[in-house]
């Protein structure tokens, strides 16, 4: 195998975590965090966003309204095996997370022969906090970083010897990517950033097995942009319809950064920053050292989302794919030319970045209640079955025939834990239930309409219906702690395509 340079500087022991360098030590702590990760899973409430994914896996297709089809798919298989339980719906997103890890470790055994590097690289890639603290849930990130990481994979070892098949299965992986989030697509441009800016991987630039692994790409891919023609180009302009939003501002720059050093975790993130700096004023070489490859596939995205927050807010999670990729790269940095509080960060970045994580899971799982005192993302799991029983009586109370809503999670919490989902139905957004086929003789009867203090304020919600009573208001706790309110009301009234064409903004 071609033995690819270092990091210039990079010694062969490099900042050794704990001194943790034995590759079965590694494999039992990932195990353990696995084990550990599968009961959280089973343990912890739904989350809006994963229940409406699980709606979607109940009418497997190419493609939904937000997002093309992997999550749904996975959500699908692992729920034929354990029903559709927290732990069925989490179960393949969970097992991605250490089949990542592994991804992790053979990329960077391909990119330096240095175990102890491999070691570090993965303990970090664990230790980020978005990875570490969303490693539970089951959202289309999960498979968009897992083939992302297998892609980057395969490319270092395309690097070191560009067998024909390699392209071949880079293809295929590159196109579950995209089938898994569109945020994939610029892995195919980190391809070709590196062939170009790589001397030495410039030559391959002429082979076909590329252009072959390209149209199997394409080809894994197509179903879900037939599906996308087929449907008015939904989940595309859904998706790709923010590149032209807002206008030219510096106002979500610096929250795009902060954001991201902190999901990074702050002290890899500094890392992160110490070897790409060393990796930019490094001399041109015949072959782009291994920091110089991760950049390079990594580059296209960061460059998009910097470009993005220059006129719109960058979500938190979208450069997800590859936090992998940066972890790999800020396990280059050389413990001899840090200085003292550098190798600190280094030494504590895996017990931090993998202990917060696995604390607050333990603590939510074991209590099931919120006791924060204040409003945070840890308020999404719970208070849901019991605001769901609460809703449901207060239905049958007042003879009313279903229940609405105006929020896709609201609607999905409830139908995942009504007694008959069928008798919960968005009135507004009804392209997002176009795999659905509602009993559209729901909309003539008397139905209790629940809404979020924020869409009490959309006046026209209301106007859809004939006739509106207060039913009174309903709260979604966690113990004593207070969450949400919703506003319900009796109404009826209703147009008669109320649940096929949705209520109308007049």
């Amino acid at each position: 195998m071609l033995q690819t340079p270092r990091l210039p500087g990079a010694s062969a022991d490099g900042v050794h975590p704990g001194r943790l360098t034995n590759w079965s030590a590694l494999a039992a702590i990932l195990v353990a965090l696995t084990a550990f990760r599968f009961w959280a899973a089973s343990h912890l409430g739904l989350i809006p966003d994963e229940t409406y994914y699980w709606l979607w896996s109940r009418v497997p297709s190419w493609g939904y309204y937000d997002h093309p089809p992997m999550i749904a798919w996975w959500i699908w298989l692992s729920t034929q095996v354990f029903g559709p339980t927290p732990l069925g719906i989490r179960f393949l997103p969970v097992l991605s997370v250490l089949l990542a890890s592994a991804a992790v470790y053979g990329t960077a055994r391909e990119l330096l022969a240095d175990r102890g590097y491999a070691v570090r690289a993965t303990l970090w890639a664990n230790a980020t906090f978005l990875i570490g603290g969303g490693a539970v849930f089951a959202t289309p990130d999960a498979p968009s970083i897992l083939f992302w990481t297998l892609g980057v994979w395969v490319l270092a070892r395309i690097r070191n010897r560009p067998d024909a098949y390699l392209w071949l299965l880079f293809g295929a992986i590159a196109g579950l990517g995209c089938v898994s989030k569109y945020t994939n697509l610029f892995l195919g441009l980190g391809v070709i950033t590196w062939l170009l800016v790589d001397p030495k991987a410039r030559r391959l630039l002429a082979s076909p097995w590329l252009y072959a692994g390209g149209l199997v790409a394409m080809a894994m891919f197509a179903p879900v942009f037939l599906w996308n023609a087929d449907h008015h180009w939904v989940s595309f302009v859904r998706q790709f319809g923010r590149i032209e939003d807002g206008h030219f501002t510096l106002r979500y720059l610096g929250e795009f950064l902060a954001v991201q050093f902190g999901l990074l975790n702050p002290l890899i993130a500094i890392l992160a920053i110490v070897a790409t700096g060393s990796t930019l004023r490094s001399p041109r070489r015949a072959q782009l050292s291994p920091a110089g490859f991760l950049l390079a596939t990594a580059g296209p995205l960061i460059a998009y989302m910097v470009f993005h927050s220059f006129h719109d807010r960058v979500h938190g999670n979208w450069p997800a794919p590859i936090y992998p990729t940066i972890a790999l790269l800020a396990a280059m940095v050389d413990s001899k030319k840090l200085g003292i509080h550098l190798r600190r960060m280094a030494f504590l970045a895996a017990p931090i970045g993998i202990g917060l994580p696995v604390l607050a899971f333990a603590y939510f799982g074991l209590t099931r209640e919120d006791q924060l005192p204040f409003a945070s993302q840890a308020d999404l799991p719970f208070g849901w079955t019991e605001l769901s029983n609460e809703v449901d009586a207060i239905r049958q109370h007042e003879n009313a025939g279903w229940i609405a809503t105006a929020d896709y999670g609201l609607t999905a919490e409830l139908k995942y834990h009504a007694p008959d989902d069928k008798l919960v139905q968005e009135i507004v957004d009804r392209a997002r239930y176009s795999y659905a086929r509602p009993d559209l003789s729901l909309a003539e009867k008397p139905a209790l309409l629940m809404l979020r203090d924020r869409d009490k304020k959309d006046g026209w919600i209301l106007a859809c219906f004939d006739s509106v009573t207060p039913a009174g208001v309903v709260a979604r706790t966690a113990g004593n702690h207070f969450i949400e309110s919703y506003h319900l009301y009796k109404v009826s009234g209703a147009p008669g395509d109320l649940l096929s064409r949705g209520c109308v903004k007049k």
